[in-house]
Parts: structure tokens; sequence; C-alpha cells
């Protein structure tokens, strides 16, 4: 087995010992107990070795390549605290080939040699490579072997109609019965209806079916009678209509083995032409919580009632999950507005119910962000980092390099097996005839070709998987450049840029957002006519009129109105001084104080002086374009504290969109 591995001068043995328990491992009764017993024994016999360290993975997969305590592990070796890693038995350091030679060779890499108590391997002995390596074939087909039963067990339930696993659909619940006449068990796990969950889900077709009610009005109601999900929060529309078109209420079974639930973490795992890995899909039954025909008269009502997730299912939102309003939740992506535009809004935008009282709260009040500002904005914060192009390059090396194992020691590895390879291949195709040629018994010659032959199958295994982790890693690198290339010098291309590749960039700093006060906010909608034609035409504010102004003003816009315009209650030029005031200040109607008369009627009088053209003969009167201050103009974002880590770097940057303008930090780690 060709490790590049340096023997260690010292005498002295200075162990590490690791542990592994998954949970079908503490099932099998191979816990940690039994692995202390067995390092614990190998210390006691051998009163030289001195231990470094421990090091246990809890509940964690062998079939992993990266392990939290098993990292912690690999780095320690490499400064060389010891030069040996004791283990219980072969199959903790990995139940796969590939996890098992990788974590192997590095340890090799940096002259650390393993023992396995088990097995009584040594790999610092002649032919303790060779020895390890068969036992990670027998591991890996133990795993193959408890996969397959374990597969063929959840067959057979599922023959018998019970639950094979997972969380019980809605309306269900998981039951034991004990008279399933399986021969391999006397008791198995099967769904049966949940009193509780079924009376929702009738209550809600009630709704929809008999009162006509829309998905939203039929959420509202339930929680309005204290009807709470499973997780006991409130239903939303979204929830509901989910519950409702599953295939339990219509079909009266329940499909094993979906293949159209995305890529989310309960997803079946497929080929890649979609069929699943482990089985076709199949159909259990369930007993039916309402009748066939008023499923079908559920499926009617549902096909006449109109529902659109707020969120366009194909477009990408960068910032999703990574913004936190101030009530403790994260913005995800939405669309707004009769065109749909991007943005983003809180989780905790809708009303919540109190869960005792049933009554509907007062939602969280954040704003609604639209896309492609806080995206500009976040970018040009990220942008200022990403200039840096030598710092850049250098946390993008880093994290390449970061990889597990080392790029050249696996070209020589690879290089060294397909030698290997060719040797093996041409000792059996030309000197084992020679030695039958010389009169070799036949039987021996026949044991000692198949011993040949195993030993170039495993070479041709270690070989493709050393293989498969440089295409892997050359992927990264490929990735690196392409993300490098995207991001250096990435300030100021971010019309350049489509949601998709910003999100790669997002992703790969792990961009978090959290905002500032958000009072004085632009508010979302339509917005003042007379404040966007100020801003539109760079038309100042003037200054409030004097006693021969307002005569001017008064004057010019008279032909424009009737005569009983001037005849008002109310002062006109107090009113015309509320006007600017606002203007001025940037306060919205709802915040304007009553100090130029009753703000409905100051609203109404802008308005006619809008719609009859005046106010533009007013501010051409008192020289706005000349004279005054700019209308204020509210931020449509608050500052943005933007974070972000790369490989050790904490990037910091706090944006404010204020007039006052940009505070900037950065500092290491």
């Amino acid at each position: 087995m060709p490790i590049l591995a340096r023997p260690h001068a010292a005498a002295e043995i200075t162990v590490a010992r690791y542990r592994r328990v998954s949970t079908t491992d503490q099932l099998d009764g191979f816990g940690l107990e039994v692995q202390d017993a067995l390092c614990n024994g190998w210390l006691v016999r051998n009163p030289e070795a001195t231990v470094f360290g421990d090091y246990v993975d809890e509940a964690v997969s062998g079939t992993l390549e990266s392990r939290p305590d098993m990292d912690r592990l690999v780095a320690d070796a490499g400064k060389g605290g010891f030069n040996r890693i004791l283990i219980p038995s072969v199959d903790r350091v990995g139940r796969t080939a590939r996890a098992a030679y990788n974590w192997a060779w590095r340890m090799g890499d940096v002259g650390v040699h393993l023992i396995s108590v088990e097995e009584g391997i040594d790999t610092s002995v002649d032919g303790g490579w060779q020895v390890f390596a068969r036992y990670v074939q027998f591991a890996e087909m133990e795993w193959r072997r408890i996969k397959e039963r374990t597969s063929a067990g959840k067959e057979l339930k599922i023959g018998y109609g019970g639950w094979p696993g997972g969380p019980a659909p809605y309306g269900y619940r998981i039951a034991i019965d004990e008279s399933s006449g399986i021969g391999l068990k006397k008791k198995m796990s099967v769904l049966v209806s949940d009193d509780r969950e079924a009376k929702t889900l009738s209550m809600a077709i009630g709704f929809i079916v008999d009162d006509g009610m829309n998905f939203t009005a039929a959420a509202e109601e339930l929680n309005r009678c204290g009807f709470l999900t499973r997780s006991g929060v409130p239903w939303t529309a979204a929830n509901l209509r989910s519950r409702l078109r599953h295939e339990s209420l219509h079909e009266g079974c329940v499909r094993y083995r979906k293949t159209d639930r995305g890529k989310g973490r309960n997803t079946t795992l497929r080929h890649a032409d979609g069929t699943p890995v482990h089985g076709n899909q199949v159909k259990i039954g369930v007993p039916r919580i309402v009748t066939a025909e008023r499923a079908e008269a559920l499926a009617a009502a549902m096909s006449g009632i109109g529902f659109r997730n707020g969120r366009g299912s194909d477009r990408v939102y960068p910032l999703s999950g990574r913004i936190r309003g101030h009530c403790g939740l994260v913005f995800t992506g939405s669309n707004r507005g009769a065109e749909a535009h991007r943005g983003y809004r809180c989780q905790g935008l809708s009303p919540k119910r109190d869960k005792e009282t049933g009554r509907k709260g007062r939602s969280c009040a954040e704003p609604y962000f639209g896309a492609d500002e806080i995206e500009r904005a976040v970018w040009d914060e990220v942008g200022a980092f990403l200039k840096d192009e030598r710092r850049f390059r250098a946390a993008v090396n880093e994290w390449v390099i970061g990889t597990p194992g080392d790029k050249e020691r696996y070209v020589v590895r690879v290089q060294d097996l397909e030698r290997g390879i060719s040797k093996q291949e041409l000792l059996i195709r030309t000197e084992v005839p020679k030695y039958i040629q010389a009169g070799m018994d036949p039987a021996v010659a026949a044991a000692a070709t198949r011993r040949l032959q195993d030993e170039l199958g495993e070479m041709e295994k270690q070989h493709r998987i050393a293989k498969e982790w440089l295409d892997d890693y050359e992927q990264l690198e490929g990735r690196a450049r392409s993300l490098t290339a995207l991001a250096v010098g990435a300030e100021g291309r971010f019309d350049g840029l489509t949601p998709e590749e910003r999100k790669e960039v997002f992703d790969m700093l792990d961009i978090h957002v959290t905002f500032g006060d958000v009072t004085h906010l632009q508010k979302p909608g339509p917005q003042c006519r007379v404040s966007a034609w100020h801003w539109d035409n760079d038309m100042l504010v003037p200054p409030d009129p004097t006693d021969g102004e307002w005569q001017a003003v008064v004057a010019a816009v008279k032909p424009l109105f009737a005569a009983k315009h001037f005849t008002s209650k109310y002062d006109i030029r107090e009113q015309f001084t509320g006007m600017l005031h606002r203007l001025r200040c940037g306060l919205s109607w709802a915040e304007m104080p009553p100090t130029w008369g009753p703000v409905y009627a100051v609203r109404e009088r802008q308005s006619s002086w809008w719609k009859r053209g005046a106010w533009p003969v007013a501010m051409a009167v008192l020289d706005a374009k000349d004279r005054g201050v700019p209308a204020y103009r509210r931020p449509a974002l608050p500052q943005l504290f933007v974070t972000g880590r790369f490989r050790g770097v904490l990037m910091t940057r706090a944006r404010s969109s204020a007039p006052d303008g940009i505070r900037r930090t950065l500092r290491p780690a």
C-alpha cells in the first residue's frame, strides 16, 4: 500500500486516542465503554506509551470524511504532538474505504501511524498498512450488509402496511401494532388517525367546501378557534394548503420515497435519472380521515381558489435568511406589487395570535426592503473588501489549501499506484505463466493468481479513491478561480452580475446583515406627487413667503380656481406655509403637527393646488429653482451593519444611507 509515510525518529510512543460512536453502534452495544476498555487494555500492556489526548466523535456516521473531532485530530497531527493514533477497531476510522483511506493517507503523510487494538494492527511495522487495508475492506463489506438488512427490513415492513420511519403525515400518529404477524418482529409501527389533527382538517375542509372561504380566511378561522399546527404555531394559507393537498386525504394512502420534494433534507435520495436509490415509490394505505365524496368536494373547491405564494419560485434572493430584523427573525425573499418586484420581508410581519386567547396581536412592524436597493448597498460594502485583491486572493488560497489533504502528495500517490498496478498486471500476465511452464502445481498457481488479482483489485480501488480526491480538489480550485475572477474589483459591477452570481459571493463570504433605526425610512407604496416633482426636477423648497411674495403667488394662481376657493374658513397662507415645512422636513401626513390647521385640510389644499397646476406656478413665483433647500428625501434603507467570515477573516462594515456619509471598519478576527 504506497503510503508516503515518514518513519518517526523518536523511540518513545505518544498516542492520541480516537473513538467514535453512531446511533447504530450504540444500539449494537459497541459504545464508548467497550471502546474505552479496548484502548485502556492496550495502554496497560504498553506502559511505555504516553497519551497525548482524547478525541471522540459522538453520534457521527463512519461514512463521513469530515467529523468534528477527527478534523481536530488531523490538525493536531500536523503539529507533531504525537506519533501514533490508538483506535479500538478499524471501523471506527471509517465505514467506507474512501473515508478510511483518505484519513489514513493524511496521517501517513505527516509520519503518524495507526494502532488498532481489536485487529492487532500496527502500521509502523512491516506489512502493517497491508493488514490495515484488508480490514478496511471488511469494514466496508459489513457496512454494506447492515444497509442491505436495514433496507430489506423496511421493505418487509412496508409490505405488511407498516410505517418505515420518519414523522407521520398531518392527521396521523405512529402507533404499535402488536399483532402484525411478521416473522421477524411481533410488533410493528403503523399509522393511525390522530383525533385532534383529524378534527382540525375536517373543520378546515368545512370552511372551504361549505362556507366558501379561501385558504387565508380558513387559516385565520382555525387560529381564532384555537386550532394551531402540530408545532403549536398559527396556521398560514400556504401551510394549510399543503396539508389539504396531501394524498392521504384524497387517495387514502401515503406515498413513500417521493421524488417531487425538491432538494430539502428530507428529499428521497435519487439517481442521476431521478429514480429512487433504495427502491421504487410505494403506497402505504392509511385510514381515511374524510370520505372519498368529501375529498372530491374539497378538490373541486380548491381548484377554484386562487393561491399565489409571495415568493417567486423561479427567482433568486441572494440575501434570503441573511438579514435579521429587530424582532429576532430573518428576512426572506418576497414579491410585491402588481409587477411582482423582488424584495425582502420579515418572517414576523404577519400578525400572530396569542396561543391562550386566540387574539391576533400586532405584527413585528419591520420594514419591507426592495431587493435591488439592499443587495446593491450590501454589495458596495462587500466590494470594498473584495477590491483588496491581494488579501482576497490570499483568503481564497487558504480556503482551497484548507481542504483536508495535500495535492502534491496525492499526485505522487496516484502515480505510485499507477506504476504498482502496471507491475501487478504484468506479473499476472507474464510471470505466472512462466512458473506454470516451469512445472508449478496448477492449484498453487491458481491460488497465487487469485492472491495477485486481489492485490490488484485493492490497488485499483485505492487509485480510484485517490483520483476522486484529486478531481474534487481540481473542481474546488476551478470554483475558487471563477469566484476570484467574479469578485475581485467587484465594486461598481453590481448591475453586471446576476442574482445567482451575487448569491454565490454572499454565500462564500457568509454575509449577514442587521440594521439600525427604521423610524424615518421612506414608506413603501406610491410617493407624494408634490415631493416627487421636487426631487425629479431638482426644485428647491423656498423660504416661507413674505407679504409681498404671498400676494404675488395668489395673483398668479387665482385664475386657476373658482372664487370660493379663496374664501375658505382656514388661512390659506398658513396652510401653504405648513406644506413647505412638510417638504423641508420630509414628514408624512400622519406625522404633521396641527400647527398650520387641521392636517386633513392642509392635505386637501395641497392636492387641489397640484391637480389644478397651481403648485408649479407658485414655485416659479417664489424662484424655487434658485433659492431654498432641497426637499428632504427619506432614505430607502436604514444604516446597515454587514458582517461576513471568510477563512478566519471577520469582515464588519457599517453603512448609513443618511446624508452624513458612510462609516466603515474592517478588522481581523
